[in-house]
């Protein structure tokens, strides 16, 4: 299931309608889904309304027996307990959030940026927030209970950044929020040939240990952040970057920003050809418009003419890289790199428009 950045009841919708759920509203018995991460945070309007339908869906999904449903982690989830762990209560975020706001209103009717002077007040006055943007915007859905419910969670080990599954064809992929590079399998020290199966028991290996150094002081309500570098890279006063965050991007395209998209400490973005050839990998993150708008010319004239959702695969073979719809085949050339992408902008598609990834297995 791509990201469910949606309310309670919409995505229960979904869930019924593929006829996932048993007569008490809980996934059946014979059912495992997998959720790929990013639980919170929708639009800009009723922030306290939509952070009380994210605690409620990712209270749900963990609650359902661990061998019906697999959480994964996305940006979303780990900011909170990341970049915003410093946020002491909701009326202080909500303080952040109106001064975003009124700066957000401004700029957008202005020249588009925040003034120097401005971030630089923002930064002064709630220096535990690194953007405007965060609280304005990309995470005005943040609640304090979001973050106990992640700690808590984290320390029983009931989410992960990673799983393998076995697709209906045959293949075993790997599947994480938003996909890993070379530059993560440098980082984990992988094994070009490394199985789906491996890469994921690295990166769970790495956010278990990850856990472990902070776990006495979240025991103890101190308010010490997770950190995933060099995986993932966070900064007190701007945007972070890495495996969770980046999203694929054609470097060639107009009107790309290299410099901010493909900064090596803390990347937004990805070139494709740095996917590790041979690997199939199954991410969210990244719905059809906002690929169609990075990838430029390797957009398929099928995908281009389709407006919004949809499971999609990126496939990259050598120098050659196309965005299509749909799911494909196996590619006959075994150096092939396949993104399947299943944000299909739950929010967006009407509940009994919306399609889940079918697997034949877990791996």
């Amino acid at each position: 299931m791509g990201d469910p950045q949606v309310t309670f009841a919409h995505l229960q919708q979904v869930l019924q309608h593929h006829r996932l759920l048993d007569d008490n509203g809980n996934l059946a018995d014979d059912v495992h889904l997998i959720s790929v991460g990013d639980h919170f945070d929708y639009g800009m309007d009723n922030t306290r309304g939509v952070a009380a339908e994210g605690l409620a869906i990712l209270r749900w999904l963990t609650a359902q027996p661990r061998e019906r449903c697999t959480v994964l982690l996305g940006n979303h989830d780990t900011v909170r307990i990341m970049e915003l762990m410093a946020v002491a209560s909701d009326a202080e975020f909500e303080r952040a959030q109106l001064a975003a706001r009124a700066l957000y209103d401004k700029e957008k009717g202005a020249s588009g940026a925040f003034s120097p002077d401005d971030e630089a007040a923002f930064q002064r006055d709630f220096p535990m927030i690194p953007t405007i943007g965060y609280a304005a915007r990309d995470y005005s859905g943040f609640a304090v209970a979001q973050r106990e419910l992640l700690m808590h969670l984290l320390l029983t080990n009931r989410v992960k950044l990673a799983t393998a599954v076995t697709l209906t064809d045959g293949r075993t992929a790997l599947v994480t929020h938003a996909g890993i590079t070379s530059r993560e399998f440098a980082m984990l020290g992988l094994a070009a040939s490394a199985s789906p199966h491996t890469i994921a028991g690295a990166l769970n290996a790495f956010l278990a240990e990850r856990v472990a150094r902070v776990r006495d002081a979240w025991q103890r309500n101190e308010p010490v952040p997770l950190d995933l570098a060099p995986l993932l890279v966070t900064s007190t006063n701007q945007e972070s970057g890495g495996m969770l965050f980046h999203r694929p991007s054609n470097p060639d395209r107009e009107g790309a920003d290299r410099a901010w998209e493909q900064f090596q400490a803390a990347p937004r973005r990805y070139d494709p050809r740095t996917l590790p050839a041979g690997l199939t990998q199954v991410v969210g993150h990244t719905g059809h418009r906002k690929c169609v708008q990075v990838l430029g010319d390797w957009v398929t004239p099928e995908a281009a003419a389709h407006k919004v959702g949809g499971v999609r695969t990126l496939r990259v073979n050598g120098e050659e890289v196309r965005y299509h719809m749909g799911v494909l085949p196996p590619a006959a050339h075994d150096a092939t790199a396949d993104l399947i992408m299943i944000d299909a902008e739950m929010r967006a598609v009407p509940p009994k428009e919306y399609p889940l990834l079918q697997l034949a297995d877990l791996a």
